[in-house]
C-alpha cells in the first residue's frame, strides 16, 4: 500500500469523524455541516494533518529506501523497553546498510508520531511501540509494532528494495 494513499484515507476518515462531531454539536445533519462549516472544516483538517504531509512527501521523495523508527523519546521516564531492546537492530541495519537506505526516527508523542496511526490499522486490539517499516518509493513493503525485530529480517525487505533500483 502506498504512504500517501494510507494518508489520504486516513484524513477522509478524520475529516467525516469531525464533521459528525461538528453536526451533533450544532444539532445539524452531517451534510449540512459539512456544507455551512465546509472552509473551517477544511482548514481545521489539512492544518492538523500538515506535519505528516510533509513527513509523508519527505519519505516519499527518497530515491532509497526508507528505514523508519517510530518510538519513544529516549529522554522520557517512562522508557519503551522494547524500543531500547530493538536499538541495537536498528544500529546493525544503519551499520550494514550505510547511505543505500535513508533512516528516519521519529518520536511519538510529537506531531509526526502521528504516522503510526497512518500506518498501523485502526482495527488493531493493542498499539505497542516502536513501531519499525521499510518503505520503496513510497510502498509500505512491511511494518512491525510492539516487538524486536531481528536485523535479517529487516534486511530480507531491504535487500528487496534494493534489487527493485
Amino acid at each position: 500500500m502506498k504512504l500517501t494513499q494510507l494518508l489520504s484515507t486516513h484524513k477522509e476518515a478524520f475529516k467525516q469523524k469531525f464533521t459528525e462531531a461538528l453536526a451533533k454539536k450544532n444539532s445539524l445533519p452531517p451534510e449540512q455541516a459539512a456544507v455551512d462549516f465546509k472552509d473551517f472544516i477544511e482548514q481545521y483538517v489539512d492544518e492538523k494533518y500538515k506535519p505528516l504531509k510533509r513527513l509523508v512527501d519527505k519519505i516519499n521523495e527518497m530515491g532509497k529506501p526508507v528505514f523508519l523508527n517510530i518510538r519513544r523519546d529516549r529522554m522520557r521516564e517512562d522508557r519503551c523497553k522494547i524500543c531500547e531492546a530493538n536499538e541495537p537492530n536498528v544500529h546493525a541495519i544503519e551499520e550494514k546498510y550505510g547511505n543505500r537506505i535513508e533512516l528516519f526516527e521519529v518520536i511519538e508523542d510529537r506531531q509526526e508520531g502521528a504516522l503510526y496511526q497512518i500506518i498501523f490499522p485502526e482495527e488493531a486490539e493493542e498499539k505497542k511501540l516502536p513501531l519499525t517499516a521499510v518503505i520503496n518509493r513510497s510502498e509500505l513493503l512491511k511494518f512491525w509494532a510492539g516487538k524486536t525485530v531481528d536485523a535479517s529480517v529487516y534486511g530480507n525487505y531491504i535487500n528487496k528494495a534494493l534489487k527493485k533500483g
